[in-house]
């Protein structure tokens, strides 16, 4: 890696990583900002339950998450700001090569004097920052705010969640390196959709057995976000394919960068 490239790439993404940043925030402003109308609200609790049962279930809706804080933290807040940051991220790790492509620059990058290794591991630690400075501010937010409410109960258990979704990103990235040597202007959408199409599949996991079936393939189904705000134990297969994904996609996308012909 080197630092010159690294900065090359930060300032390239710059803007999508402030509009990320900002978004992020925003959202967690205001889906907090809704947590007193819903935690440990009889009415909306029996507005919830009247709700019908095939709806509840399409959309993954448990009744008792919002009894507490953290419980309403994990389905409410949590997946959106998931589903935000992993779709920047991804669309990052997978516009690495592409959009070198699309703007033609892509001759005069692989003329300098670095090894295609070097470039490519340069990008990857730049979007590991911007991603992991997003991650960083966004949780101090959240976390300030929960602490604010008073009504926070289990801050280990929600730091536990937190992690969860850091390792989410991560094999969303890894996916989004697995395509960018593929693909050129298709790569960056590409890569946003599979992150949307990864939260959309576990939110309708429930509505029908197909949908139950196929929401196998999202990251988002290896951990249980309300079940480890409960106290629930992480399991060994999510550190492992989540962690995997990343690793993997990362050496695939490197691997085919180094026989691909980009002339």
């Amino acid at each position: 890696m080197k630092w010159n490239l690294i900065s090359l790439e930060l300032r390239q993404n710059r803007r999508s990583f402030y509009i990320c940043l900002f978004i992020t925030l925003v959202f967690i402003v205001l889906l907090l900002g809704k947590a007193e109308a819903y935690v440990n609200n009889p009415e909306m609790v029996r507005l919830i339950k009247g709700m019908p049962e095939g709806l509840l279930k399409a959309f993954n809706i448990q009744v008792e998450s919002f009894q507490t804080f953290e419980g309403y933290l994990a389905t409410q807040v949590f997946p959106y700001f998931m589903v935000i940051l992993s779709s920047f991220a991804t669309a990052w790790a997978a516009g690495s090569i592409a959009k070198e492509q699309d703007r033609g620059t892509y001759e005069y990058l692989f003329a300098l004097p670095y090894s295609r290794s070097t470039i490519f591991w340069s990008k990857a630690a730049a979007h590991w920052l911007h991603m992991t400075i997003v991650y960083v501010l966004s949780t101090f937010l959240l976390l300030l705010l929960a602490e604010s409410s008073g009504q926070l109960e289990h801050l280990g258990y929600l730091l536990r969640l937190l992690l969860v979704g850091y390792l989410l990103v991560l094999s969303l990235m890894g996916i989004g390196y697995g395509l960018t040597s593929w693909v050129s202007s298709t790569a960056v959408s590409a890569g946003a959709g599979i992150a949307v199409l990864a939260f959309l599949l576990n939110l309708l996991s429930g509505s029908s057995e197909m949908m139950e079936k196929l929401s196998v393939i999202s990251p988002y189904r290896l951990f249980d976000a309300f079940d480890i705000v409960k106290g629930g134990e992480l399991p060994a297969a999510g550190w492992i394919v989540t962690l995997g994904l990343y690793a993997a996609g990362t050496v695939a996308g490197l691997l085919i960068l180094k026989r691909r012909d980009l002339g």
